[in-house]
Protein backbone atom coordinates (compact mmCIF):
# COMPACT_ATOMS: atom_id res chain seq x y z
CA UNK A 1 0.00 0.00 0.00
CA UNK A 2 1.36 3.88 -0.69
CA UNK A 3 2.15 6.15 2.03
CA UNK A 4 -0.92 8.71 2.49
CA UNK A 5 0.59 11.85 1.70
CA UNK A 6 -2.36 14.10 2.61
CA UNK A 7 -5.40 13.50 0.20
CA UNK A 8 -8.49 12.77 1.66
CA UNK A 9 -11.30 11.55 -0.87
CA UNK A 10 -14.41 12.81 -0.56
CA UNK A 11 -17.08 15.65 -2.11
CA UNK A 12 -19.98 17.26 -1.51
CA UNK A 13 -23.21 17.70 -3.33
CA UNK A 14 -23.09 21.23 -3.46
CA UNK A 15 -19.94 21.13 -5.11
CA UNK A 16 -19.67 22.16 -9.20
CA UNK A 17 -19.46 19.40 -11.93
CA UNK A 18 -17.37 19.60 -15.26
CA UNK A 19 -19.75 21.89 -17.54
CA UNK A 20 -20.78 24.37 -14.98
CA UNK A 21 -17.95 27.07 -15.34
CA UNK A 22 -17.64 28.95 -18.34
CA UNK A 23 -15.87 27.14 -20.43
CA UNK A 24 -12.72 29.15 -22.36
CA UNK A 25 -9.80 28.06 -24.36
CA UNK A 26 -6.87 29.80 -22.44
CA UNK A 27 -4.08 28.01 -23.51
CA UNK A 28 -4.60 25.98 -26.99
CA UNK A 29 -1.85 23.95 -27.04
CA UNK A 30 -2.80 22.42 -23.11
CA UNK A 31 0.58 22.91 -21.92
CA UNK A 32 1.55 24.39 -18.75
CA UNK A 33 4.89 23.42 -17.95
CA UNK A 34 6.42 26.74 -19.07
CA UNK A 35 4.47 28.64 -16.67
CA UNK A 36 5.06 26.03 -13.42
CA UNK A 37 6.46 27.79 -10.01
CA UNK A 38 9.86 26.82 -8.26
CA UNK A 39 9.20 23.44 -6.47
CA UNK A 40 8.75 23.28 -2.68
CA UNK A 41 9.09 20.58 -0.94
CA UNK A 42 5.60 20.07 1.49
CA UNK A 43 7.75 18.44 4.72
CA UNK A 44 11.33 18.75 6.51
CA UNK A 45 13.24 15.83 7.82
CA UNK A 46 11.29 15.85 11.13
CA UNK A 47 7.79 16.83 9.72
CA UNK A 48 5.47 16.07 6.53
CA UNK A 49 2.96 18.83 6.43
CA UNK A 50 0.41 16.50 4.74
CA UNK A 51 -0.47 19.36 2.84
CA UNK A 52 -0.05 18.09 -0.84
CA UNK A 53 -3.88 19.15 -1.31
CA UNK A 54 -3.26 23.24 -0.50
CA UNK A 55 0.52 23.24 -2.18
CA UNK A 56 -1.17 21.31 -5.84
CA UNK A 57 -3.96 24.11 -5.61
CA UNK A 58 -1.83 27.01 -5.10
CA UNK A 59 0.47 25.30 -7.29
CA UNK A 60 -2.38 25.91 -9.82
CA UNK A 61 -2.75 29.75 -8.91
CA UNK A 62 1.05 30.50 -9.26
CA UNK A 63 0.84 28.74 -12.91
CA UNK A 64 -2.45 30.80 -13.70
CA UNK A 65 -0.78 33.67 -12.33
CA UNK A 66 2.45 33.86 -14.28
CA UNK A 67 0.35 32.82 -17.40
CA UNK A 68 -2.12 35.92 -16.89
CA UNK A 69 0.84 38.19 -15.99
CA UNK A 70 4.07 37.01 -16.85
CA UNK A 71 5.47 37.50 -13.41
CA UNK A 72 6.35 34.28 -10.47
CA UNK A 73 4.16 34.28 -7.44
CA UNK A 74 5.31 32.00 -4.28
CA UNK A 75 1.97 31.74 -2.50
CA UNK A 76 2.32 30.69 0.92
CA UNK A 77 1.67 27.28 1.63
CA UNK A 78 1.44 27.21 5.50
CA UNK A 79 -1.60 29.57 5.43
CA UNK A 80 -3.65 27.70 3.12
CA UNK A 81 -3.17 24.30 4.48
CA UNK A 82 -3.66 25.96 7.84
CA UNK A 83 -6.75 28.10 7.27
CA UNK A 84 -8.34 24.67 4.97
CA UNK A 85 -7.89 22.74 8.22
CA UNK A 86 -5.47 20.37 7.34
CA UNK A 87 -5.37 16.90 9.79
CA UNK A 88 -2.42 14.43 10.32
CA UNK A 89 -4.30 12.45 7.61
CA UNK A 90 -4.51 15.42 5.35
CA UNK A 91 -7.44 17.74 3.41
CA UNK A 92 -10.38 17.42 0.74
CA UNK A 93 -9.96 18.86 -2.79
CA UNK A 94 -12.77 20.87 -2.32
CA UNK A 95 -11.98 22.33 1.30
CA UNK A 96 -8.64 23.56 -0.18
CA UNK A 97 -10.00 24.97 -3.38
CA UNK A 98 -13.16 26.83 -0.93
CA UNK A 99 -10.77 27.96 1.50
CA UNK A 100 -8.62 29.93 -1.16
CA UNK A 101 -11.94 30.94 -2.36
CA UNK A 102 -12.90 32.51 0.90
CA UNK A 103 -9.87 33.16 2.40
CA UNK A 104 -7.47 34.57 0.04
CA UNK A 105 -4.13 33.78 -0.16
CA UNK A 106 -0.85 35.94 0.89
CA UNK A 107 2.74 35.10 -0.28
CA UNK A 108 5.47 33.32 1.23
CA UNK A 109 7.02 36.12 2.66
CA UNK A 110 4.31 37.32 4.51
CA UNK A 111 3.70 33.81 6.38
CA UNK A 112 6.66 31.42 5.59
CA UNK A 113 7.37 28.03 6.89
CA UNK A 114 9.07 28.16 9.88
CA UNK A 115 13.12 27.00 10.16
CA UNK A 116 13.37 23.56 11.29
CA UNK A 117 9.28 23.64 11.62
CA UNK A 118 7.67 20.69 13.48
CA UNK A 119 3.80 20.48 13.32
CA UNK A 120 2.93 22.18 15.64
CA UNK A 121 4.82 25.40 14.77
CA UNK A 122 3.68 24.82 11.22
CA UNK A 123 0.30 24.88 12.49
CA UNK A 124 -0.18 27.50 15.13
CA UNK A 125 -2.93 29.93 14.54
CA UNK A 126 -3.08 32.43 11.86
CA UNK A 127 -2.86 36.08 13.34
CA UNK A 128 -5.32 38.43 12.27
CA UNK A 129 -3.14 40.69 9.99
CA UNK A 130 -2.37 38.05 7.84
CA UNK A 131 -6.12 36.82 7.64
CA UNK A 132 -6.91 40.36 6.60
CA UNK A 133 -4.29 41.26 4.02
CA UNK A 134 -5.24 37.52 2.10
CA UNK A 135 -8.51 38.68 1.42
CA UNK A 136 -7.15 41.96 -0.52
CA UNK A 137 -6.12 38.84 -3.45
CA UNK A 138 -10.01 38.64 -3.49
CA UNK A 139 -10.22 42.17 -4.85
CA UNK A 140 -8.70 41.48 -7.80
CA UNK A 141 -8.60 37.86 -8.75
CA UNK A 142 -11.79 35.02 -8.74
CA UNK A 143 -11.23 31.74 -7.85
CA UNK A 144 -13.81 28.77 -8.95
CA UNK A 145 -13.35 25.43 -9.22
CA UNK A 146 -15.18 21.99 -10.47
CA UNK A 147 -15.11 18.42 -10.60
CA UNK A 148 -13.85 16.83 -13.41
CA UNK A 149 -13.93 13.81 -15.17
CA UNK A 150 -10.27 11.67 -15.21
CA UNK A 151 -10.60 9.97 -18.59
CA UNK A 152 -7.66 11.46 -21.04
CA UNK A 153 -10.11 13.20 -23.53
CA UNK A 154 -11.42 14.80 -20.39
CA UNK A 155 -7.87 16.17 -19.33
CA UNK A 156 -6.77 17.17 -22.64
CA UNK A 157 -9.91 19.32 -23.28
CA UNK A 158 -10.08 20.81 -19.90
CA UNK A 159 -6.22 21.41 -19.58
CA UNK A 160 -6.31 24.02 -22.47
CA UNK A 161 -8.65 26.27 -19.91
CA UNK A 162 -6.67 25.91 -16.64
CA UNK A 163 -4.18 23.12 -15.10
CA UNK A 164 -5.34 20.53 -12.71
CA UNK A 165 -5.33 19.38 -10.10
CA UNK A 166 -5.41 15.85 -9.99
CA UNK A 167 -5.49 12.49 -7.60
CA UNK A 168 -3.53 8.92 -7.62
CA UNK A 169 -3.32 6.64 -4.43
CA UNK A 170 -2.82 8.89 -1.24
CA UNK A 171 -1.34 12.36 -3.44
CA UNK A 172 -2.54 15.05 -5.37
CA UNK A 173 -0.37 16.43 -7.58
CA UNK A 174 -0.68 19.47 -10.50
CA UNK A 175 -1.65 18.12 -13.28
CA UNK A 176 0.02 20.49 -16.39
CA UNK A 177 0.03 18.48 -19.53
CA UNK A 178 -1.79 15.05 -20.78
CA UNK A 179 -1.37 12.70 -23.88
CA UNK A 180 -3.76 9.72 -24.59
CA UNK A 181 -0.97 8.10 -22.84
CA UNK A 182 0.38 9.63 -20.01
CA UNK A 183 -0.16 12.46 -17.97
CA UNK A 184 2.67 15.03 -16.66
CA UNK A 185 2.20 16.70 -13.11
CA UNK A 186 4.22 18.66 -10.61
CA UNK A 187 4.50 17.43 -7.65
CA UNK A 188 5.49 18.34 -3.98
CA UNK A 189 8.37 16.31 -3.52
CA UNK A 190 11.56 16.15 -6.06
CA UNK A 191 12.05 15.41 -8.36
CA UNK A 192 9.35 17.59 -9.19
CA UNK A 193 8.31 16.54 -12.87
CA UNK A 194 7.09 13.49 -13.26
CA UNK A 195 4.31 11.56 -15.42
CA UNK A 196 1.85 8.54 -14.46
CA UNK A 197 -0.82 6.53 -16.99
CA UNK A 198 -3.29 7.34 -14.64
CA UNK A 199 -4.90 9.29 -11.93
CA UNK A 200 -8.52 8.90 -9.64
CA UNK A 201 -10.01 12.09 -9.17
CA UNK A 202 -9.78 15.21 -10.88
CA UNK A 203 -10.70 19.06 -9.82
CA UNK A 204 -10.00 22.62 -12.08
CA UNK A 205 -9.85 25.59 -9.72
CA UNK A 206 -9.92 28.57 -12.62
CA UNK A 207 -8.25 31.96 -11.49
CA UNK A 208 -10.03 35.18 -13.28
CA UNK A 209 -8.72 38.06 -12.97
CA UNK A 210 -11.31 40.30 -11.72
CA UNK A 211 -10.27 43.79 -13.31
CA UNK A 212 -11.04 42.51 -16.56
CA UNK A 213 -14.42 41.34 -15.56
CA UNK A 214 -14.75 45.20 -14.90
CA UNK A 215 -13.51 46.68 -17.72
CA UNK A 216 -16.08 44.82 -19.69
CA UNK A 217 -18.72 46.05 -18.07
CA UNK A 218 -17.57 49.69 -18.82
CA UNK A 219 -17.40 48.60 -22.60
CA UNK A 220 -21.20 48.75 -22.09
CA UNK A 221 -22.21 50.50 -25.49
CA UNK A 222 -25.38 51.55 -27.46
CA UNK A 223 -25.76 51.53 -30.95
CA UNK A 224 -28.00 53.79 -32.91
CA UNK A 225 -31.32 51.10 -32.07
CA UNK A 226 -31.57 52.34 -28.31
CA UNK A 227 -32.73 49.06 -27.49
CA UNK A 228 -29.41 47.27 -28.82
CA UNK A 229 -26.98 47.49 -25.64
CA UNK A 230 -24.09 45.22 -25.44
CA UNK A 231 -20.92 43.86 -23.54
CA UNK A 232 -17.69 42.66 -25.38
CA UNK A 233 -16.01 39.80 -23.25
CA UNK A 234 -13.51 38.14 -24.47
CA UNK A 235 -14.23 36.03 -27.45
CA UNK A 236 -18.23 37.06 -27.22
CA UNK A 237 -20.89 39.92 -27.78
CA UNK A 238 -23.12 39.54 -24.62
CA UNK A 239 -26.30 41.54 -26.27
CA UNK A 240 -28.84 43.02 -23.67
CA UNK A 241 -32.34 42.03 -24.51
CA UNK A 242 -33.97 44.34 -21.83
CA UNK A 243 -30.96 46.91 -21.20
CA UNK A 244 -32.90 49.02 -19.07
CA UNK A 245 -33.66 46.64 -16.29
CA UNK A 246 -29.91 45.57 -16.75
CA UNK A 247 -28.91 48.83 -16.29
CA UNK A 248 -31.03 49.19 -13.34
CA UNK A 249 -29.53 46.15 -11.57
CA UNK A 250 -26.16 46.43 -12.45
CA UNK A 251 -24.71 48.04 -9.34
CA UNK A 252 -24.92 45.12 -7.43
CA UNK A 253 -23.64 43.20 -10.25
CA UNK A 254 -20.61 45.52 -10.98
CA UNK A 255 -18.29 42.85 -8.39
CA UNK A 256 -19.10 39.71 -9.47
CA UNK A 257 -20.52 39.90 -13.22
CA UNK A 258 -19.28 37.35 -15.04
CA UNK A 259 -21.77 37.16 -17.98
CA UNK A 260 -24.55 34.79 -18.06
CA UNK A 261 -27.22 33.15 -19.99
CA UNK A 262 -30.41 32.86 -18.60
CA UNK A 263 -33.45 31.15 -20.10
CA UNK A 264 -35.88 32.75 -17.45
CA UNK A 265 -34.35 36.10 -16.83
CA UNK A 266 -36.68 37.25 -14.34
CA UNK A 267 -35.40 34.48 -11.21
CA UNK A 268 -32.42 37.25 -11.61
CA UNK A 269 -32.85 40.89 -9.74
CA UNK A 270 -31.60 42.71 -12.97
CA UNK A 271 -33.97 40.83 -15.12
CA UNK A 272 -33.36 41.02 -18.84
CA UNK A 273 -31.51 37.97 -20.89
CA UNK A 274 -28.46 37.80 -22.59
CA UNK A 275 -27.71 36.51 -26.32
CA UNK A 276 -24.66 35.56 -27.08
CA UNK A 277 -22.71 36.13 -30.71
CA UNK A 278 -19.09 36.60 -31.90
CA UNK A 279 -17.68 40.29 -31.02
CA UNK A 280 -17.66 40.76 -34.84
CA UNK A 281 -20.78 40.11 -35.83
CA UNK A 282 -22.51 43.41 -37.17
CA UNK A 283 -25.31 44.42 -35.19
CA UNK A 284 -28.46 44.13 -36.73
Amino acid sequence: MEQNNGVLLGQRYTDYISGVLPYEERNPDGNWEQYLPSGEWQGNKSADTMACVSFSALNSLETQYKFYTGQEKNFSDRFTATMSGTTRQGNYLWKVADSIRHDGVVEEQDYPAPENYTWDAYYTAVPIEIINKAKLFLHSWKVEYEWIDISKDSLIYHLKHAPIQVVFPNHAVLGFYSTQQVIKYFDSYAPYIKERESITHAMKIVLTKIGETLDMLKLIKESEFASDIYVVSGSKRFHILDPDSFLRGIDSLWPTWTGVVVEDPRQYQYGGALFIAKPDDKIK
